[in-house]
């Protein structure tokens, strides 16, 4: 058995660190120079600062990267104008793969062009120092938003540049955007990247980190998206991350919506606290709708206006946002900055506020909360009893034996055996369970939801159509 454990902080990442800082690409990072250099921000830069003063309103997150510093500063800046409370750094594809030569061949082209050849901002290509200017100005957080699951040179890169949320982790940044990439590699690499966040901390200004709720972002049933958010806080914990998010998407229901925000916040907090993590202080993410989206600008900027007043409802400390052109490719930077304003004028417009929020139930949402706490806790047990030396072990183990099994992820370490589908209200529901080991009588409970609308097992393939296009 390998509970998380207090005393599971990987030993002598000096060594393993220079390893990392001995690359070309890491060339002129010194840990000293940017322990100094985030002690000279402006406390707002730090995620802590802007979650202590948000208000009652969930603060608001857009998405946006491009590939040259001029295109990447003005995106800055109208964001800023625009009252978004955490500036993104999304990266590029390439990038994210750890191809480096490529990602800066295209940077050139881009800059010699004046044409976008990536779909990102290629931030080792550029390096901290031209990073750090984009930012001078700013007094808000600034979020690495990627997809990485060998993310060690570019946390390292990132936080140099004066970066203090990186999001991501072993298990949500290597299941739904990598095939085969060792899910055990990227387990252990993001130990790394959570050991360096915890370095470069202090009690009142921590590096932030905050995982990818979402995953595959089809058909995810609540129970496995809280469980994977819980294992990616605990193992964060471990290395001693204090500051941590937990976030998840959309769901299609606002049933589900309210009953996965009410049991994410406890369970996290439970687990935190039970395995000796009660000084990590944690929040509550929730991304707008991250399938496939209108391609009316109508249609998505009403699905946009709706999950925001969901947001508020369950008092997200934070809402990620999409745009009206979000079926169209990679937004402009105004549109980007319109659907910041857009967010920003539906919360003030329809407040809950967190007292209200707290009483938003019914006895649809009190059994949808009793059903997913049920299966997330059954969950997690058979992998805390599952033999290993650590904790991470324990949680790939859980993956090999199908106990952890994302729907629609490409990864060659994911069973997909699990089969979920959507009830009359629209939300989802576990049709096949495969080896996930949740109870029987959950198992069965889950069936009898969908037997109303699903009678006819010939009808499956085209009803998983139906559900996985349900905003369209």
């Amino acid at each position: 058995m390998a509970e998380p454990n207090i005393n599971a902080r990987l030993q002598d990442i000096g060594s393993y660190r220079q390893q990392i800082l001995s690359q070309p690409l890491a060339q002129g990072i010194s840990s000293q120079e940017v322990h100094n250099y985030l002690a000279s921000l402006p406390a707002g830069r730090f995620p802590k600062t802007a979650y202590k003063h948000r208000g009652s309103a969930p603060l608001i997150q857009p998405r946006g990267g491009f590939p040259t510093f001029e295109a990447q500063l003005a995106l800055t800046k109208q964001l800023y104008q625009a009252g978004a409370d955490f500036i993104p750094l999304t990266i590029d594809s390439c990038t994210r793969q750890n191809q480096y030569d490529t990602a800066e061949n295209l940077l050139q082209r881009s800059e010699e062009e004046g044409k976008d050849y990536l779909n990102g901002y290629p931030l080792i290509a550029h390096g901290y120092e031209i990073t750090r200017e984009l930012y001078r100005e700013i007094d808000r957080p600034i979020s690495l938003r990627h997809g990485t699951p060998d993310a060690r040179l570019l946390a390292e890169v990132a936080i140099a540049s004066g970066i203090t949320e990186i999001e991501g982790g072993g298990i949500c940044y290597c299941l739904p955007y990598s095939e085969g990439f060792p899910l055990d590699r990227s387990l252990l690499y993001w130990q790394y990247i959570d050991r360096i966040c915890a370095e470069y901390s202090t009690k009142d200004a921590p590096i932030h980190r905050e995982s990818f709720g979402p995953l595959s972002a089809t058909l995810v049933p609540p129970a496995i998206a809280i469980t994977i958010q819980i294992i990616e806080a605990l193992l964060a914990a471990e290395q001693g991350v204090t500051s941590f998010a937990v976030s998840f998407g959309q769901t299609g229901s606002m049933i589900q919506d309210l009953a996965t925000a009410q049991v994410l916040r406890k369970l996290t907090r439970n687990y935190l606290d039970k395995f000796g993590f009660k000084e990590v202080q944690t929040y509550l993410v929730y991304h707008q709708w991250m399938g496939q989206f209108p391609a009316e600008k109508e249609k998505a900027a009403a699905l946009i206006v709706g999950s925001s007043i969901i947001s508020s409802m369950i008092s997200a400390d934070k809402i990620v946002v999409k745009t009206v052109n979000e079926a169209l490719g990679v937004p402009a930077a105004e549109v980007n900055a319109e659907a910041t304003s857009t967010v920003q004028y539906t919360l003030e417009r329809f407040r809950y506020g967190d007292v209200l929020a707290g009483s938003l139930t019914s006895p649809l949402v009190e059994g949808e909360a009793i059903l997913i706490e049920s299966e997330t806790k059954t969950i997690l047990q058979r992998i805390f009893d599952l033999s290993g030396n650590v904790f991470w072990e324990s949680v790939f183990r859980a993956f090999q034996l199908g106990y952890l099994d994302v729907p629609f992820s490409p990864h060659n370490d994911n069973a997909n055996k699990l089969i979920s589908m959507r009830d009359v209200n629209g939300s989802i529901r576990i049709h096949e369970k495969g080896n996930v080991p949740i109870s029987d009588e959950d198992a069965k409970f889950e069936k009898s939801l969908l037997a109303s609308k699903h009678n006819k097992s010939d009808k499956t393939y085209r009803q998983l159509l139906a559900d996985i296009n349900i905003m369209v």
